[in-house]
C-alpha cells in the first residue's frame, strides 16, 4: 500500500514584513512551515524571530524567486517531506485554500496541481492580466495543455519529480519553465480554482519587476517554444527529466537520434509522407526558405520533422544546379513540347521567358519526386514494418 503523501507548506520571503506573521499563523494551522528568508532588509528578520515551530531558512542576500523556492524544496526534501505547497508572503493567496491543495494531493500525489485565478474578477492590475493572458497562450502552444493561469504561485510540487527537472531560468520564470518541463516529463497537471486579493492594500507587496521579470519570462518563453517546435515529445521528455545525464556522449547521440527520427513514423505511410514533403519543399522554388518550409509543414501535418528535413536537403549545393537544370528543362519542354538546348540567351525577354519555365518546372519537378520518394519510401517502410511483426509474432510463439 502507498504511504500517504507529507506535505509541507514553503513560504519564500522578501520584505514582507507587514503581512508574513499572519500567513504563516494560518499556513501552520493546515500544515508544518518552511519559511525563505531570502536577504529581507526590513523588519523580516525580527518578526520571523518571534515564530515557533516553524523551519527557518536565511540566504544571505536577495537571490530571487527561483533559488528561494529551491533552497525551500531542499529542506522540505530533507525533513522527509514528498510535497510542497507554495504561498505567497504577500497576503494575495487565500490560506483556507491549503485545505483543498492537501486534498487534491491526496488524490492525486503524481501531479502539479496549480492555483489557477480569475484575474479580472479579483481586481487584478490590467497589465498582470495581459502579460498572464499570453503567457497562457504561449504554454499552451508548448505543451498543448490549456491552462488560463500559468503565473500564479499558488501550487503543490511533487518535491522528487520537480527535482528531476532541468530548469534554468531564475526569479517568477522559474516558475514557468518548471511547469513547461514538468509537462514535457509526464507530469499531470491538475488546475485548482482559487480566490486572490488584489484590492487590499497589502495586495501591491509583490516584488514582481514588470520589465525585468517580463523580459526574463519572454526569454524562457522563447526557448522553450523553439524546443516544442523543434523537438520530438519523447526527446523532451528525455531532456526535461534529465534522462541524458550521466551517459557517454555516444550514448548521448543514438538516444536523441533515435527520439529524432521516430516521432510520427508508427504507420509507413507517415514515414513515407515525411519523405515525400521534405522532397517537394527542397525542389520547389523557395531557395533560402526550403528548409524552413519543410519543417513548418511537417509540425502542421504532425509528420517526422527531421525526417522531412533531411529529404529537403535533396537541394545541397553540389546537387542544386543539377536540380535547378531539370527544372528549366522540364518546364521548357511543358510550354513548348521541346528540349531545351541551353543556348546562351542575352536577350532580357529571353531571360523572363526563361525564369517562368523553371518556375513552372521546378514545381511539376518537386511533385514528381515527392511522389516517386514517398512510393519508394513507403515500399521500404512497409518491408521492414512486416519483418518487425513476423519477428514479434515468431518471438511469442
Amino acid at each position: 500500500m502507498t504511504s500517504p503523501p507529507r506535505i509541507c507548506v514553503v513560504i519564500p520571503v522578501y520584505n514582507h514584513a507587514a503581512t508574513l506573521r499572519r500567513v504563516v499563523r494560518e499556513a501552520q494551522a493546515f500544515l508544518p512551515v518552511v519559511v525563505v528568508n531570502d536577504g529581507s532588509t526590513d523588519a523580516t528578520p525580527a518578526v520571523l524571530a518571534e515564530e515557533r515551530d516553524i523551519t527557518l531558512l536565511t540566504l544571505p542576500s536577495n537571490q530571487g524567486k527561483a533559488a528561494a523556492l529551491g533552497a525551500g524544496f531542499d529542506r522540505a526534501r530533507e525533513l522527509g517531506f514528498t510535497h510542497a505547497i507554495t504561498i505567497d508572503a504577500d497576503g494575495q493567496h487565500p490560506t483556507g485554500a491549503l485545505a483543498e491543495f492537501i486534498a487534491a494531493c491526496q488524490r492525486q500525489p503524481d501531479a502539479l496541481v496549480v492555483g489557477v485565478r480569475d484575474l479580472k474578477q479579483d481586481g487584478a492590475p490590467w497589465p498582470r492580466r495581459l502579460s498572464n493572458h499570453l503567457s497562457s497562450f504561449w504554454f499552451k502552444f508548448e505543451t498543448s495543455v490549456p491552462l488560463r493561469d500559468t503565473q500564479c504561485g499558488y501550487r503543490c510540487y511533487p518535491l522528487q519529480a520537480v527535482g528531476r527537472l532541468r530548469t534554468s531560468a531564475r526569479r517568477y520564470a522559474w516558475e514557468l519553465e518548471v511547469m513547461v518541463r514538468a509537462a514535457w516529463a509526464g507530469v499531470p497537471l491538475v488546475p485548482l480554482p482559487i480566490a486572490s486579493d488584489y484590492r487590499a492594500a497589502t495586495s501591491r507587496l509583490s516584488h514582481f519587476e514588470p520589465g525585468r521579470d517580463m523580459l526574463e519570462i519572454s526569454w524562457v518563453h522563447s526557448r522553450l517554444c523553439f524546443q516544442a517546435f523543434c523537438l520530438p515529445a519523447l526527446l523532451r521528455g528525455v531532456l526535461a527529466r534529465g534522462d541524458l545525464r550521466g551517459l557517454p556522449w555516444r550514448a548521448r547521440l543514438r538516444v536523441v537520434g533515435r527520439h529524432l527520427f521516430s516521432e510520427h513514423t508508427q504507420r509507413p505511410e507517415q514515414l513515407a509522407l515525411a519523405v515525400g514533403l521534405g522532397l517537394f519543399c527542397g525542389i520547389v522554388p523557395i531557395w533560402g526558405y526550403q528548409m524552413v518550409a519543410a519543417a513548418v509543414l511537417a509540425h502542421q501535418l504532425r509528420l517526422n520533422k527531421a525526417i522531412a528535413l533531411a529529404a529537403s536537403n535533396i537541394s545541397f549545393p553540389l546537387l542544386a544546379p543539377f536540380v535547378v537544370a531539370a527544372g528549366l528543362v522540364l518546364g521548357h519542354y511543358l510550354l513548348t513540347g521541346q528540349f531545351l538546348d541551353f543556348a546562351p540567351a542575352t536577350a532580357p525577354g529571353r531571360i523572363v521567358v526563361y525564369l517562368g519555365e523553371y518556375l513552372l518546372g521546378s514545381v511539376v519537378l518537386a511533385v514528381i519526386v515527392g511522389v516517386l520518394g514517398a512510393a519508394v519510401a513507403y515500399g521500404i517502410a512497409q518491408r521492414a514494418h512486416r519483418r518487425r511483426a513476423q519477428r514479434q509474432n515468431g518471438g511469442g510463439s
